[in-house]
């Protein structure tokens, strides 16, 4: 006799929601009420910066998603200390936004300064950033304990004379494809910066044009308080560079209290 097959009811999805937004109220409020699956439409035009969004957190299945309603209009966020700042988020994704002229870091996403829990499933996509920072130490975007992250077809232009296009504290897991990154080479800026107890991060297909003094910092130099995690002998460890390009830049390629790295291609 063959045996009975029982047909077991599916996991309940998530419903995704859908809500489009024009105004700074507007997208706050949407974020405010946003659940996994939400997904919010930025219609075309200007957005005031100084966006602080804490505890955003979608699934993995059904992360939370802030893009343009029209990708070929891409809405534009303006000045504040920091463009976007994203405190303890999870599975967050950023798609076909514009940050620029934030006083500081154009997109500041952290872990909420609680080291042993990282930030996670953090997606950014074809996100532009440009003209943000002094002759300071400010970055186009700030990881500061992020895990499981993607940065793809991003664009970065402009940051602090003494800070980084992407600068990378504590982050694991991570890859950084097809981005493009132009500042001047005579400063003393870096193009992406792996550093804190960083670990596994691949940068590939990008494209380095003048990024900084130092295209590509594998390591650092970071004070103790702030490696994650706390016990990391080491700036940065795993680290792949592969398939870059660059012009320009005291030194492309920069290895600093790095545990293991490669660089080919």
């Amino acid at each position: 006799m063959l045996p009975l097959l029982l047909a077991l009811p599916l996991p309940a999805q998530q419903p995704v929601a859908t809500v489009e937004v024009a105004s700074r109220a507007e997208l706050v409020a949407a974020v405010r009420e946003a659940r996994p699956g939400t997904k919010i439409l930025l219609a075309p035009g200007e957005y005031a910066g100084g966006l602080m969004f804490a505890n955003l957190r979608g699934t993995q299945a059904s992360p939370i998603v802030l893009e343009a309603r029209d990708p070929a209009r891409p809405p534009v966020i303006v000045g504040g200390a920091s463009g976007i700042h994203l405190r303890g988020p999870a599975y967050v994704e950023l798609r076909h936004l514009i940050l620029q002229r934030a006083t500081a870091n154009g997109l500041n996403i952290d872990d909420g300064g609680r080291p042993g829990e990282p930030s996670q499933g953090l997606v950014l996509r074809r996100v532009e950033i440009r003209d943000v920072g002094s002759r300071g130490n400010h970055d186009g975007i700030k990881l500061s304990g992020v895990d499981d992250f993607v940065i793809d077809d991003c664009a970065i232009e402009r940051w602090g004379e003494s800070g980084s296009a992407i600068d990378m504290v504590g982050c694991h897991n991570g890859r950084i494809t097809g981005c493009r990154f132009r500042f001047r080479g005579d400063v003393f800026a870096n193009g992406v910066q792996t550093k804190g107890g960083s670990a596994d991060i691949t940068i590939s297909h990008c494209r380095f044009e003048h990024a900084g003094g130092r295209a590509v910092n594998i390591g650092g130099s970071t004070g103790r308080d702030y490696f994650r995690p706390r016990d990391a002998n080491y700036e940065a460890r795993r680290i792949v560079v592969d398939d870059c390009t660059f012009i320009g830049s005291m030194a492309p390629i920069v290895f600093v209290g790095v545990d293991g790295a490669t660089v080919r291609h």
